[in-house]
């Protein structure tokens, strides 16, 4: 996930005369001009329609609807508002339309732009060479680019055709663990569960399946590297460790409103084991912890703190005083640090910086400010199953909140980088004026216009269904 746009014409394998990705899918093989190849990650998206999250999460009735950037990459010979053309046909024509767009749109903003580009190009260099191979992995990123496809057009059908993509993705699933042997070694299945699992939390109609894709990765991780004396020696190893966890992050603290919507526990063993390996497995020395990072980005210590404070205050029982003692002692420290304007990750000395650096200090002081106002409630008396109260306005995190929204309100990289949904959505339940409210509501919006993420729709909607209880009103 990340904030970057890319050209049409991708990087190929060279192989002559057509490229594995092109012979794969169908398409001319054209070859990328030096420019093609610089990584662009921060550069500006394009500009896409300016829809309310809201109106996104009824289904919609109305046919296939292509905007003109995916309508030109398809062949002219195909009609698809043709009444004789059957859906398996129209499905079979798209694939390579929807493919394109995973490569060209959907895949930049799965991973940071301030990582090491080997962790970028690595993995989507992989993922074209063993789509050829596995359908399962094929199918799990037709059902991911179908889904963003969904939202950003409007279109029912791209809907249906993910979530039958999602379906031909597990049927592949299961015959490839039949037919593997040492599935730990075996990237093309790791591959299609985390695939499987972002479609749950990025897409529409299989949230309630993440828990299941979860634990698959974790087996396999487990089974690859927390069972070897190795430590992480592949980018892509990284990466799959990074991206398990976050997702484990996202499906535990799930939403405010609705707690047990995942009742599922995942395996706390597995938690502790991936954050000791990942503190010893540092695959670039001497660079910052951002360019060594593809997914998380931020100091682990800060997912973990923001998790076990959330986990507690909607705990019915409530904490006990040596836990929050405990806890407090921990924030001081990370409190300090935002107070300070200190900044939570050291660029190396040869390091360049480039668009993120602030974007990931802002979000890492996002996830600061939320579990301090958690604390700072509980230690007041007050813990609950549904979403946080309203905060004090006056207070020195809501103001400190209130003025890194202002700082970001026009910064479209700020605006492309995930790891601020989940602390932006929960900033909302503190607010409780109409200029703050309104400050959080206007961000998630640009984020839904720029990332057009399932998530993102369900956090507005939490959000907004409880300002209206609490008589905020829009």
């Amino acid at each position: 996930m990340g904030c970057r746009r890319r050209n049409r014409k991708k990087k190929c394998d060279e192989a002559r005369p057509e490229c594995l990705r092109c012979k794969t899918l169908g398409l001319r093989c054209e070859w990328p001009t030096a420019g093609d190849l610089v990584d662009r990650r921060c550069a500006s998206t394009r500009t896409r329609r300016s829809v309310s999250p809201q109106e996104h999460l009824e289904p919609k009735t109305a046919g296939l609807e292509v905007t003109s950037a995916h309508r030109a990459l398809l062949d002219p010979r195909i009609s698809l508002f043709s009444a004789s053309t059957t859906h398996q046909v129209l499905k079979q024509d798209l694939k390579p339309v929807i493919s394109r767009h995973f490569m060209d749109i959907y895949y930049g903003l799965l991973i940071l732009p301030n990582c090491h580009p080997e962790y970028y190009w690595g993995w989507i260099k992989e993922i074209q060479e063993l789509m050829v191979q596995h359908e399962s992995l094929q199918y799990s990123v037709l059902a991911n680019a179908a889904s963003h496809i969904h939202f950003i057009d409007d279109s029912s059908t791209m809907q249906e055709l993910a979530l039958t993509y999602y379906s031909q993705a597990l049927r592949g699933l299961s015959e490839l663990l039949v037919k593997a042997s040492q599935v730990e070694n075996h990237n093309g299945l790791l591959m299609t569960v985390m695939l499987l699992y972002l479609h749950g939390c990025l897409g529409r109609g299989t949230y309630t399946d993440i828990p299941r894709h979860v634990d698959a990765a974790i087996r396999i991780l487990t089974l690859r590297l927390l069972e070897s004396p190795k430590g992480i020696s592949r980018p892509f190893d990284r990466l799959a460790v990074e991206s398990v966890l976050y997702q484990i992050f996202l499906a535990t603290t799930g939403s405010w409103s609705n707690p047990t919507e995942i009742e599922d526990r995942f395996d706390t063993k597995f938690w502790t084991q991936a954050e000791q390996l990942l503190s010893r497995s540092t695959l670039f020395p001497d660079r910052s912890i951002s360019y060594n990072s593809p997914v998380l980005g931020i100091p682990f210590a800060l997912f973990k703190l923001a998790l076990s404070i959330k986990t507690l205050y909607q705990n019915p029982v409530g904490p006990d005083t040596q836990t929050l003692e405990e806890y407090k002692a921990e924030l001081e420290y990370w409190e300090c640090a935002l107070l300070c304007d200190r900044d939570v990750d050291a660029i190396g000395g040869d390091e360049e910086p480039n668009c993120a650096p602030q974007i990931y200090k802002d979000a890492a002081f996002l996830y600061i400010l939320n579990a301090s106002m958690l604390l700072e409630q509980l230690m007041q008396g007050h813990h609950a199953p549904g979403p946080p109260r309203a905060h004090d306005v006056e207070s020195w995190q809501v103001g400190k909140a209130r003025e890194i929204l202002k700082l970001h309100r026009n910064d479209g990289h700020w605006a492309r980088c995930y790891i601020g949904n989940w602390p932006i959505y929960t900033l909302g339940f503190f607010m409780s004026t109409p200029e703050d409210i309104d400050l959080v509501r206007n961000e998630l919006r640009r984020r839904w216009n720029c990332m057009q993420f399932g998530q993102i729709g369900r956090f507005a909607t939490d959000l907004e269904n409880t300002w209206a209880k609490r008589g905020y009103g829009n």
